[in-house]
């Protein structure tokens, strides 16, 4: 099959839509995990030069298939392709609308690669569920959607081949953010992010029902944030971890300080230490700017201040140093780094 073009149409007249309009004009990222997470599809390995997946016999019937889906239809393109060992992501461009929804056609993409599989002698599923999707919404996306796909064999063997994930680094910057941070730092690279906020008062009912979603999102690839806080952020973070997620944790006060005896041999302690030994878990700790930045500061006055309201009280500013300041901090950070383009 032709080379999956990496240059999309610029077109002023692309419509660039929100979730949910599955038979219009939209790109989309697609993320089809395989069966137990299991190296269905191929062996990670490295040239000297790059990294690259030697396909196994299934790996390729995925490959193989792909003509399949775009003589189906004619209205896609496809921009960005690459065979994992247990997960296949394919970046999808839908040029016109379609009768059918990209939902179906996926669907019957993932059909065909079954039956050929099958047919390889495969027994049992071939994918860990439904795939998961991510539609593009502004055009920022784009260039981070397809270069981050293009280079996933190549940061998965740097996962590997480097075990820097208990080295603190204290000059972590995001965005006007910086963070005291340790584990896999690849981690914020990834597109796909969902944040885990819970209120104090949240039923147990709620509690699961969320994370119900977030296991949902998380077994499809995307990183959970949290500052696992509430009862029910530690509960589903702890249960995401448990599952062997990817996870990112804010801190408050989680690092010892620059210079201290206990700075060059900390390493996370109990149930976070196989947790970043396996490149699943980042801890960030923001740097006392953060918390006084302008944007943070009148995020936090302003849930304080619907908070008050909700609860018929007056509202009154608390210090920056007091800790439901700096919890509410957290979570507002939180959604700036999920938020990023």
């Amino acid at each position: 099959m032709p080379a999956p073009s990496t240059s999309p149409s610029t077109n002023e007249s692309f419509t660039w839509l929100q979730p949910g309009a599955w038979r219009q004009p939209c790109i989309v990222h697609v993320t089809m995990v395989a069966n137990g997470r299991r190296p269905l599809f191929g062996t990670l390995t490295h040239d000297g030069k790059e990294a690259q997946v030697e396909k196994t016999p299934i790996g390729w019937a995925l490959v193989r298939e792909q003509p399949h889906l775009l003589e189906r239809c004619p209205e896609i393109r496809i921009l960005a392709d690459k065979v994992m060992p247990d997960h296949h992501h394919i970046v999808l461009q839908v040029t016109h609308a379609m009768p059918r929804s990209i939902k179906e056609v996926l669907r019957g993409y993932m059909q065909g690669c079954k039956a050929e599989a099958h047919a390889l002698g495969l027994t049992g599923n071939l994918y860990d569920g439904p795939p998961y999707y991510r539609v593009l919404t502004h055009k920022g996306q784009l260039h981070s959607m397809i270069e981050y796909v293009k280079a996933n064999d190549e940061r998965a063997w740097q996962r590997k081949q480097h075990p820097d994930l208990f080295r603190l680094h204290r000059q972590t910057a995001v965005l006007d953010l910086s963070f005291t941070s340790l584990g896999n730092h690849f981690l914020l690279d990834w597109p796909d992010r969902q944040l885990v906020e819970m209120s104090r008062s949240a039923s147990e009912d709620q509690v699961q029902s969320r994370l119900k979603e977030v296991l949902a999102a998380a077994s499809n690839g995307a990183v959970t944030y949290t500052a696992a806080i509430s009862h029910g952020e530690r509960f589903i973070a702890r249960t995401v971890r448990e599952k062997g997620f990817p996870l990112v944790v804010l801190l408050n006060d989680g690092f010892p300080a620059a210079g201290s005896p206990h700075e060059r041999y900390y390493k996370p302690g109990g149930v976070y230490f196989e947790a970043c030994s396996k490149g699943r878990l980042l801890l960030m700790e923001p740097h006392e700017g953060a918390f006084t930045l302008p944007a943070i500061q009148a995020a936090v006055e302003e849930v304080l201040r619907r908070k008050a309201e909700a609860k018929h009280f007056s509202y009154a500013a608390i210090p920056v140093t007091s800790l439901r300041y700096r919890f509410v901090a957290l979570n507002e950070m939180g959604r700036t780094l999920v938020a990023r383009g």
